[in-house]
């Protein structure tokens, strides 16, 4: 049999495997025969090597709150001392702790303690996917696996660690919102030339992306988003208005106890849901409160909508700036495509049709298993299976975040602005600053702040044994260039003589 490549769309809070095989794209069922899988890992407090992942994990955490870990994807790539995941600490029900600014699970058991770095953790679920695939149809090494289209290159590099330590060979990571438009125009056999606009709100991460679909290309104009940004904060709103409910009402605040939060955001994700389908809910624990057998508190879609204003409104705001800086007017969008969980909330779509002059919005299909099967077409796109063959689409995409150093002053010099096509080439000259100067260092960052030391520090790159010169007589270019595989290369070079230093820096593809 040969071996297919599947599609895997990690999700913060789903995860969802599928391929293309005979002309038609399956969804590979989990071993519990879910379609879908909780982005969820449960340690046994008895024995801290036994990871149960998925709905049994989930399940097991209700015992064992502290033990069950979930939204990884919002710690990935991250440092400790990130604004976002801080002020979300407090909503967790498991322990995170400070490693070198960088955040570490601690898991704690009944004699000893474990510890795990977000990485490890996306592995642990990678392995469950694989593991369950692997049971439906052999033998399976290779994966398109996709990451928000604003995702950075240290969350980009964490991913491609982590599926590469659970045994797959990660042929291409995938922008979720470019996922999702291959699956609509697919389902919709959309061929004609048009542009589309790609609205993706999952459970962490927000995306946007413009592109124009010819009948065998897609080039992605513009994309921008927040990934900190999601269905998990528009949850967390509801959290704070019961505990402030309970807190006032009840004299209880369930902020000091994991169990009590675990349980309060599987209730309050829940009506979040509800209210897209209805216009009030309850939110009903039992046997959570002391004295009370049972506290109901009721919540409108109103009071909901108020809540999330400023977050509907940011993601609009979004969308407008991705236009703006697109070039291409609204009124050219033809398709505006939904993908993601959370854009189900129907003030979100009154919102986002309104900003379009009341157009007609269109699923992408089933919003948690759009994003895997926009996976599975790319990954057959480059399967060597017969039975995956499909006509190969091209992508054109571009890059999600300027790059440039940081030079006097500690001003961020942008060598390559955000949303420029890639493959791209861009040149930055310099010269010597002292007499007879030794090396220099070229400080690399990633983001759209003016001062250099807001954004991300990508690299540090220092060319030694420069030639003896009087100042400015010196001279070296610094060179960026990008590959159709979004694989960056920096190089610097003195340019009198063969004096090269050169770093690759591989985030997009495995191989």
């Amino acid at each position: 049999m040969d071996n297919y490549v599947i599609g895997i769309d990690l999700g913060t809070t789903n995860s969802c495997a599928a391929y293309y095989k005979n002309e038609a794209i399956e969804i590979l069922e989990n071993a519990e025969g879910g379609r879908i899988t909780p982005s969820f890992v449960c340690f046994s407090k008895k024995q801290l090597t036994n990871a149960i992942v998925g709905h049994y994990g989930a399940h097991m955490a209700k015992n064992e709150p502290e033990n069950g870990i979930y939204e990884i994807k919002r710690f990935i790539g991250k440092t400790y001392q990130e604004i976002h995941l801080q002020n979300n600490l407090q909503y967790f029900s498991f322990k995170v702790e400070d490693d070198f600014n960088d955040p570490i699970i601690v898991i704690q058991g009944k004699n000893n303690v474990l510890k795990k770095t977000p990485q490890e953790i996306t592995t642990i679920i990678l392995q469950k996917i694989k593991t369950d695939v692997e049971a439906k149809i052999g033998t399976v090494d290779k994966a398109v696996i996709t990451v928000p289209a604003y995702f950075n290159t240290s969350q980009r590099e964490a991913t491609l660690k982590a599926a590469t330590d659970a045994g797959f060979t990660v042929l291409k990571l995938l922008n979720e919102p470019n996922a999702a438009a291959l699956s609509y125009f697919f389902k919709n056999n959309v061929n004609d030339e048009c542009y589309s606009l790609i609205y993706d709100l999952g459970g962490g991460t927000f995306d946007v992306s413009i592109l124009k679909k010819t009948l065998n290309n897609i080039d992605i104009i513009c994309v921008d988003g927040d990934t900190s940004l999601g269905g998990k904060d528009l949850d967390n709103l509801i959290v704070d208005y019961v505990c402030e409910k309970l807190k006032n009402e009840y004299g209880y605040d369930p902020k000091s106890d994991r169990r009590s939060m675990r349980r309060m955001q599987n209730e309050c994700e829940t009506a979040k849901k509800t209210l897209s389908f209805t216009p009030e809910t309850s939110i009903i624990f039992e046997a959570f409160v002391s004295f009370h057998d049972k506290v109901e508190i009721d919540i409108t879609r109103k009071q909901f909508e108020k809540m999330g204003e400023k977050l509907f409104k940011r993601t609009i705001e979004i969308v407008t700036r991705c236009v703006n800086n697109s070039g291409i007017g609204k009124d050219k969008i033809k398709h505006v495509v939904l993908a993601g969980g959370s854009s189900r909330i129907p003030k979100i779509q009154e919102l986002l049709s309104a900003y379009f002059d009341g157009k007609t919005l269109k699923k992408s299909g089933n919003f948690e298993e759009c994003v895997a099967e926009g996976a599975a077409l790319q990954a057959a796109m480059f399967s060597c299976s017969s039975e995956q063959r499909l006509d190969k689409i091209k992508i054109t995409d571009v890059i999600p975040l300027s790059l440039g150093i940081e030079t006097t002053c500690g001003v961020m010099s942008f060598i390559i602005k955000k949303n420029t096509p890639i493959p791209t080439s861009k040149c930055y000259n310099f010269v010597n600053t002292v007499g007879n100067q030794d090396s220099i260092r070229f400080t690399i960052f990633e983001g759209e702040r003016l001062e250099a030391n807001k954004n991300r520090l990508l690299h540090k790159l220092t060319l030694d044994n420069l030639t003896p010169a009087p100042p400015r007589q010196c001279q070296l270019i610094l060179i960026m260039n990008i590959d159709q595989n979004g694989i960056l290369t920096i190089k610097a070079k003195e340019l009198n003589r063969n004096n090269v230093k050169e770093v690759k820096i591989n985030y997009a593809r495995g191989t």
